[in-house]
C-alpha cells in the first residue's frame, strides 16, 4: 500500500518515498507515534489502541501539502506497559528492560537492548516474537478483548486489573504454542 501511494503522489508530480520493510531511511515505529496511531512500548514497538503491537508499519514521504493532525498522547498503552511487564518476564534474551522509562536522546523511553535481542535471534535461527506473542495488548480484535481496552482506557485501576487477570487468564509466562503439523515433519 505503501508503495502504490507513493507512486500515485509521484503521478501527480509531488516527490514521494515509500519506507518499507528492509528499505527504511526513517525509524517508522517514531513517525506512527508522532502521527497519533499509539505508543511506543516497553518492548519498543509501537503500541496502537486495537491491535497491540501486531501492526505493520510502512511510511511515505511526500512534498505533497497534507493537513496535518495534532498528535494526541495515549497514557494508558504506556501505563499498561508500566503494569504489565510479561514481555520482560517472556523474553528468552533478556533484552527488554525492567524499570521504568529514561530520558533517550531527549525521549522518554524504554529502550531493549537490540544487541542480546539479535544473538538470540541468531542462535535460534529467526527472529522470535515471544514478546509479541504474550502482550496482552495485542489480543485478538474481538468484543471481549475490545471491551477490556476500551474499560483500561478510562481508568487506571482497570489497568492494573487487567494486567492481573491476564495472567490468571493465560498465564504470567504462557507456554509456547506447539508448532504446526508440517512444521513437525
Amino acid at each position: 500500500m505503501a508503495l502504490q501511494a507513493a507512486g500515485f503522489l509521484r503521478r501527480l508530480g509531488y516527490d514521494s518515498r515509500a519506507h518499507v520493510d528492509g528499505d527504511y531511511e526513517l525509524i517508522c515505529p517514531l513517525v506512527a507515534r508522532d502521527a497519533g496511531l499509539g505508543e511506543i512500548g516497553r518492548m519498543g514497538l509501537l503500541m496502537t489502541p486495537r491491535l497491540g503491537p501486531r501492526v505493520r508499519i510502512a511510511v511515505v514521504t511526500t512534498e505533497a501539502l497534507l493537513p496535518i493532525d495534532e498528535r494526541r498522547p495515549d497514557p494508558t498503552a504506556i501505563e499498561f506497559c508500566r503494569v504489565c511487564k510479561k514481555c520482560v518476564e517472556c523474553c528468552p534474551a533478556r533484552a527488554i528492560p525492567d524499570g521504568d522509562r529514561r530520558d533517550v536522546d531527549g525521549v522518554k523511553k524504554w529502550s531493549i537492548d537490540p544487541d542480546a535481542c539479535y544473538r538470540y535471534w541468531c542462535a535460534c535461527g529467526t527472529d522470535c516474537g515471544r514478546c509479541l506473542a504474550v502482550c496482552p495488548y495485542g489480543h485478538p480484535d474481538n468484543f471481549l478483548h475490545n471491551s477490556i481496552r476500551r474499560l483500561i482506557r478510562r481508568s487506571f485501576f482497570a489497568v492494573r486489573l487487567a494486567a492481573r487477570v491476564d495472567d490468571f487468564l493465560y498465564g504470567k509466562k504462557p507456554k509456547p504454542k506447539p508448532a504446526p503439523e508440517w512444521m513437525r515433519n
